[in-house]
């Protein structure tokens, strides 16, 4: 999982410009599940963002999540 979510991460930061700190990355990267929601919230929570007051970003990252994954991603 950890390369897949690379490429969806080094997206959202060319793209979009959140381009999250290693250590957030990481976080993400090592997980062995992840949904599509939280993958969007933690990306939000990275930047310092809230994700429930950034709805508009979270729909938006979480819908490019399920564009790549599906709506959710697990390491098997």
């Amino acid at each position: 999982m950890d390369k897949d979510t690379e490429i969806l991460l080094n997206y959202l930061c060319v793209e979009w410009g959140f381009c999250i700190d290693a250590g957030s990355a990481n976080s993400i990267k090592d997980s062995i599940h992840i949904e599509a929601d939280e993958f969007a919230c933690a990306v939000l929570k990275a930047e310092g963002m809230d994700p429930e007051i950034e709805v508009e970003w979270r729909r938006k990252i979480r819908n490019k999540f399920i564009e790549y994954f599906g709506s959710e991603l697990n390491d098997s």
